[in-house]
């Protein structure tokens, strides 16, 4: 579905992504013309996939497809105030050398100056094109995934050259990783795949040379003093499956392992993306245990997550953002979580319960009550049903919390009980589903080494990396009648037993003997 301007509702129809790169939109299934094309340039982007209001009952998963540009206008950018704090420093002791005819720290001040810059930034515009919909996440995933894709594969060139006050040359790794855990915490299938992104404010119409740590290029690297970034680690890494955006010259790399290319202007591409094998045997920064209680009229659905110490850098930890676990819920049981409002459908929310508890906190707190048992319990973050997923959704904006240390636990709780007249459904989801970030962080180690450029003055670098982590975990159901996990591992079976009273029975017989014997030795 797409909103309808200028009256801004919803309206329903079918897109068809062609192999010229080519978005059409049919008003039905059969129809052979469309009534709106809009064919995909260089300079597009796919937006995050967000959620706003459809109707009374839920939300609906929406995605927009804009037109990027860039300004250059007075601003001071992130990177710029760091430096000037520095410089703020020096500015006396510049005094003293300036008075006493110190020119040599004179001009040192001055190239400190030099280096920081134009109080000048790239402000991006942003115009949206097209806005799509459906109330299905995955398929809304695969249509983004697709539209990438074709901008992926898009021919573009620089065909002006451009004068610019402050160049800059923008880098962003972003590693995808997919993972599958059983129940038991065992890894069956762990995919990652790295992408790298570029933007470049240059003038004139230079070439670049991008240098990663690429395993073939080990000991063979020769740039600049100048084009070096600095690095947190000296690993290196074997690249699958590369691919490359339509600037980059693919045969050089083939011959040299250089990734040179011609950028196109203040345009973000995927300049590359490749496969990497993923280390085997280290504990994932995320660990996620599930279990769902069936006993009676009763269930209970409770949630275990453990931060260890992962580092994905050695300068210390780094932490989980925007971490989202979703349960999925049978539907006939969705009514329990829902709450009806004057215009709308409302969910139930959590309750937030402290993990520990202090000496004396209720006469603190003055009260001694113990609270009420709420239908959903987390210790942190909040928990609450979301139609749009037809699940229970706990959402968390950064694990562990500011002042946690590593191998912190948190839970969610969810305790039903049914009525006579609830339905137990035949079957459950098997599998409960998790999606965070880490900042400045990459779970393949790749890392930007080097940015040459060819031009007179090097231009500012900023490189970002970032790790979207997916999995997909086996939840555990049990019965409540049925005996604990210690019992269960300890419990011996009827063959055991069989075979325990056999060597029981041999043993006394042995014994019986022995007397016997012992008691005629005596007699004689």
């Amino acid at each position: 579905m797409l909103p309808w301007a200028p009256f801004r509702f919803w309206k329903k129809v079918f897109v068809k992504l062609t192999e010229g790169s080519c978005l059409q939109l049919f008003n039905s299934k059969d129809d052979k013309d469309p009534f709106q094309e809009l064919p995909l340039q260089a300079c597009y982007s796919v937006s995050d996939i967000g959620a706003q209001q459809f109707d009374q009952f839920g939300k609906i998963f929406t995605v927009k497809v804009q037109y990027i540009f860039y300004k250059e206008r007075p601003g001071v950018r992130p990177g710029q105030v760091s430096k000037a704090e520095r410089l703020t420093t020096k500015i006396s002791k510049f005094a003293q050398h300036a008075i006493a005819g110190d020119y040599e720290h004179v001009k040192e001040f001055a190239s400190d100056v030099r280096k920081l810059g134009m109080p000048v930034e790239h402000a991006p515009q942003i115009s949206q094109l097209l806005k799509l919909g459906t109330q299905n996440y995955e398929d809304l995933k695969v249509f983004s995934s697709l539209v990438e894709e074709q901008l992926f594969k898009l021919t573009v060139h620089r065909d002006r050259a451009l004068n610019y006050k402050s160049e800059e040359v923008q880098l962003t790794a972003v590693d995808e990783i997919y993972v599958e855990q059983d129940l038991k915490g065992v890894v069956h299938r762990m995919i990652a795949r790295v992408r790298i992104f570029f933007l470049g404010f240059l003038s004139g119409m230079p070439d670049v040379d991008l240098g990663i740590n690429d395993m073939r290029k080990q000991g063979r690297e020769v740039v600049g003093r100048h084009d070096i970034i600095p690095v947190i680690t000296e690993e290196w890494i074997r690249l699958e499956a590369v691919e490359f955006h339509c600037c980059v010259d693919g045969e050089e790399f083939e011959k040299t392992q250089h990734i040179k290319y011609k950028p196109p202007d203040a345009c973000y591409i995927e300049l590359m993306r490749f496969r990497v094998r993923p280390p085997k045997n280290r504990e994932l920064p995320l660990q996620v245990k599930t279990k769902i209680t069936i006993e009676g009229r009763r269930v209970d659905i409770a949630c275990e997550i453990l931060v260890p110490g992962f580092s994905g850098r050695k300068l210390g930890q780094v932490p989980c953002e925007d971490v989202v676990v979703r349960f999925p819920l049978p539907e006939c049981w969705i009514y329990m979580f829902r709450v009806e409002k004057h215009f709308r459908y409302g969910s139930v929310k959590s309750a937030h319960r402290r993990t520990g508890k202090v000496k004396g906190i209720e006469r603190l707190m003055g009260t001694v009550e113990t609270p009420e048992s709420a239908l959903m319990e987390v210790t942190s973050g909040q928990a609450k049903y979301e139609h749009q997923h037809r699940a229970i959704v706990w959402r968390m904006s950064r694990l562990p919390k500011e002042g946690q240390g590593a191998y912190t636990q948190h839970s969610f709780s969810c305790r039903m009980n049914l009525t006579a007249f609830d339905q137990m459904p035949e079957s459950f989801d098997k599998f409960c589903y998790v999606e965070f970030t880490m900042p400045a962080t990459t779970v393949s180690h790749c890392v930007m080494r080097s940015v040459s450029v060819t031009s007179e003055d090097p231009p500012e670098k900023y490189v970002r990396y970032l790790a979207r982590h997916e999995y997909r975990i086996e939840m555990e159901f049990c019965s409540g009648s049925g005996p604990s996990e210690y019992l269960a591992a300890t419990m011996k079976t009827s063959d055991q037993l069989q075979k325990e009273k056999e060597e029981e029975a041999r043993k006394q017989d042995i014994k019986q003997q022995q007397n016997n014997e012992s008691s005629s030795d005596d007699s004689s």
